[in-house]
C-alpha cells in the first residue's frame, strides 16, 4: 500500500519560482535600461501636465488666430493683442478645428517635444565638439543635472506660459544641426522657417552674410518671403484680407525698430513702458529712463547707445570666431542671446533660448580642463543672476530687485566670456580630430596640385 504525504512538496519549487521571476524582472530592467530617459521625461512630463498644460490658454490663443486667418480677416483687427507674425497663426490651422481641452493637450506635447529636440541637438554638437568625454555615461548624467538646476527656472516659466518658443528653439537647433554638417541649404531653410513665425532670429541673415555662407542666405530670403506671405496667399483664395506681411511690418515692425515712437496697439505699453518683466535690453533701459535723462541722454538716445555697445560685442565675438563650420554652434549660443538682450520685449519664459548656450559651455567646462576654473566661475554667476536671484526662494524683495536692474539679461550675457575663450583661446578638441579625418579622407589637394603640375 503506498502513503501518500499531505503536505506539498515545496522545499525545492520555490526557490525555482523566485529565482525565474528574478531572471524575468532583471531581463525586463536591461530592456528597458536603454529607455529610461524616455520613461522618465514622459511620467514627469504627464505628472506636470495638470498643473501646467491644463489651465494654459495659449494653444487656444494660437487657435484664434488661425481662425482670423481662415476667416479672411485682418488678424490685428479680429485678435488686437497678437504681436506676433501672421505666418505663426498658418502653423496652428490643424488646431483650430479641436475644442479647447484637446489643443492644450495637442500643444503641451509639442512644447514638450520642442524642448526635448533642441536639448538632444545641442547634446549631439557638444559631442562632436568635445568627443567622448561629454555625453556618455555619468558625464551626460552630471550634464543634464546641471542643465535641469540652472535652467529649471526657464522650463518651468515657458511650460506654464505655453508659449511658442520651444518650437522656435527646436527649429533654430536643426538649422544649426544643418550647418554644422555642412548642409547649408537645408540650414537656411530651417532658419527661414524659424525667423517667419518669430522675427528675431533674422539676426542671422547677416551673420551669415559675413561667414560668407550666401547659399544659405539664398535659401534664406526665398523661404522667408514664401513662407512670411502664406497668410496673404490664403486670404486671396478664400477671397478676403491679403494685407498680413504689410499689416505686420507698418503697425508692429515699424515701430518697435525706431526708438522714441509709440503707437495704439493694445501691448504697445507692455514694450516700452517701465515695465519690470521686461528682461530686454531696451526693458532695462526704460526702468532707468522713467525720471528723465540719464547721464544727460535722454531715453532714445540712451537706448541707442545701449543696444550699440552690445551690438559692438556680438560683432567682435562673430567676427572674430574662426569661419569653420563647426563653430556654427558656439555662434548660435552668441546669437540666441544677443535675441533676447535686443528684442523690444523679452519675458521671463523667452529665456528658454538660453538653454544651448547652458550646455555648451556646460560641456565645455566638464570636458576641457583649460576650461574648468573660468567655465566653473562664469556658470556659477550666469545661474545667480539669471535664476538665482529670482524666484520663490529669495522672497520677492529679492526677485523684484534683480527684474528692476536687470539680472537675466546680464547673467546670459556672463556666458559670452567662456565662448570668447572657446572662440579665441582654448578652441575644441573635437575640431582638430575632424579636421585629422578630414585630411585622412580628402588629402590636400594643393600638395596634389602640386605634385602633379609640370615644372617650369
Amino acid at each position: 500500500m503506498t502513503q501518500t504525504s499531505t503536505y506539498p512538496a515545496t522545499s525545492t519549487d520555490a526557490p525555482a519560482a523566485s529565482s525565474r521571476i528574478s531572471i524575468f524582472l532583471r531581463s525586463c530592467l536591461e530592456w528597458l535600461w536603454p529607455w529610461s530617459d524616455w520613461i522618465v521625461l514622459v511620467i514627469t512630463a504627464a505628472a506636470l501636465y495638470p498643473i501646467f498644460g491644463r489651465s494654459s490658454d495659449l494653444g487656444p490663443y494660437y487657435g484664434t488666430a488661425a481662425r482670423c486667418i481662415l476667416r479672411g480677416e485682418p488678424i490685428l483687427t479680429c485678435l488686437p493683442p497678437w504681436p506676433y507674425q501672421p505666418a505663426l497663426a498658418v502653423f496652428f490651422v490643424p488646431l483650430a478645428f479641436l475644442p479647447p481641452i484637446l489643443q492644450r493637450l495637442v500643444w503641451y506635447v509639442v512644447c514638450v517635444g520642442s524642448l526635448v529636440i533642441a536639448v538632444r541637438l545641442t547634446e549631439a554638437i557638444a559631442e562632436r565638439l568635445y568627443p567622448g568625454s561629454t555625453t556618455r555615461g555619468q558625464n551626460l548624467f552630471w550634464l543634464r543635472t546641471i542643465m535641469l538646476i540652472t535652467c529649471g527656472k526657464h522650463f518651468l516659466d515657458v511650460i506654464t506660459y505655453a508659449s511658442h518658443d520651444p518650437l522656435s528653439l527646436a527649429i533654430i537647433m536643426f538649422a544649426t544641426w544643418a550647418l554644422f554638417l555642412g548642409r547649408e541649404a537645408s540650414g537656411g531653410l530651417w532658419l527661414a522657417v524659424a525667423a517667419a513665425i518669430r522675427a528675431s532670429p533674422l539676426i542671422y541673415l547677416p551673420y551669415l552674410l559675413v561667414k560668407r555662407r550666401f547659399l544659405a542666405c539664398i535659401v534664406f530670403v526665398l523661404a522667408f518671403l514664401g513662407v512670411s506671405l502664406v497668410p496673404d496667399m490664403i486670404g486671396a483664395l478664400r477671397g478676403g484680407h491679403t494685407g498680413y506681411l504689410t499689416d505686420w511690418l507698418r503697425q508692429v515692425v515699424g515701430p518697435a525698430l525706431v526708438p522714441g515712437t509709440s503707437s495704439n496697439l493694445v501691448f504697445w505699453d507692455i514694450w516700452n513702458g517701465p515695465n519690470m518683466y521686461n528682461q530686454s535690453l531696451r526693458g532695462l533701459t526704460n526702468r532707468f529712463a522713467t525720471g528723465g535723462t540719464v547721464f544727460g541722454l535722454n531715453p532714445t538716445m540712451l537706448l541707442i547707445l545701449v543696444d550699440g555697445i552690445f551690438a559692438a560685442v556680438v560683432a567682435v565675438l562673430l567676427l572674430t570666431s574662426p569661419r569653420r563650420k563647426e563653430y556654427v554652434a558656439v555662434d548660435t549660443a552668441v546669437l540666441l542671446i544677443a535675441m533676447l538682450a535686443l528684442s523690444p520685449m523679452t519675458s521671463r519664459y523667452h529665456y528658454i533660448f538660453v538653454l544651448p548656450a547652458v550646455i555648451l559651455a556646460t560641456a565645455a567646462t566638464m570636458a576641457d580642463p583649460r576650461m574648468r576654473r573660468l567655465g566653473t566661475y562664469v556658470l556659477v554667476a550666469s545661474f545667480l543672476l539669471r535664476a538665482g536671484t529670482s524666484n520663490d526662494l529669495v522672497g520677492q524683495r529679492i526677485t523684484d530687485f534683480a527684474y528692476t536692474y536687470g539680472f537675466m539679461p546680464l547673467g546670459a550675457i556672463a556666458l559670452y566670456i567662456i565662448f570668447a575663450a572657446m572662440s579665441w583661446i582654448w578652441h575644441p578638441p573635437g575640431l582638430g580630430a575632424q579636421q585629422s579625418k578630414t585630411e585622412l579622407i580628402r588629402p590636400n589637394s594643393s600638395k596634389t596640385r602640386s605634385a602633379s603640375s609640370p615644372t617650369t
